[in-house]
């Protein structure tokens, strides 16, 4: 948390990298960075480790986000960003591995309509895993 908040305001590769300097000194982590632009109706976003990320758009349809493999404090490739479509009623899901990512939105009708602490906690709720932590974050864009 200190590293996070002590991370320039900058786009997401530069706040990983900043990231991944300040963790060299620990067991390392898995980690990713979105940086959610909705009048740009862009979605800028950079992963380090095992972190799953998803963009719904508004017709349903799911985009997987890259998270390059490698431990943040210890093992990277290049870190790089990815920008993504983010119109409007977009729904940015992230999770750690500690959430199956099997998980499908179309299971559950008018979830996507809820706020994004519903979705976040019904997604924990059923695809956490009682065996690791797990972490689920959700955004949307609105219209």
């Amino acid at each position: 948390l200190a590293a996070f908040r002590g991370a320039p305001a900058a786009a997401p590769a530069e706040v990983v990298a900043h990231l991944h300097r300040s963790l060299s000194h620990t067991r390392g982590a898995a980690l990713a960075v979105a940086e959610p632009d909705p009048a740009g109706a862009v979605l800028r976003y950079a992963g380090l480790g095992n972190i799953s990320g998803v963009v719904i758009d508004a017709d349903g349809r799911r985009r997987g986000l890259v998270s390059l493999p490698g431990i943040a404090g210890h093992q990277r490739p290049t870190i790089r960003q990815y920008d993504y479509p983010f119109g409007p009623d977009s729904l940015l899901v992230m999770h750690s591995d500690g959430v199956v990512d099997r998980w499908r939105i179309e299971d559950y009708p008018g979830l996507v309509g809820r706020s994004p602490l519903v979705t976040a906690a019904t997604l924990l709720r059923d695809a956490g895993t009682r065996r690791d932590d797990a972490g689920v974050l959700v955004a949307r864009s609105w219209s």
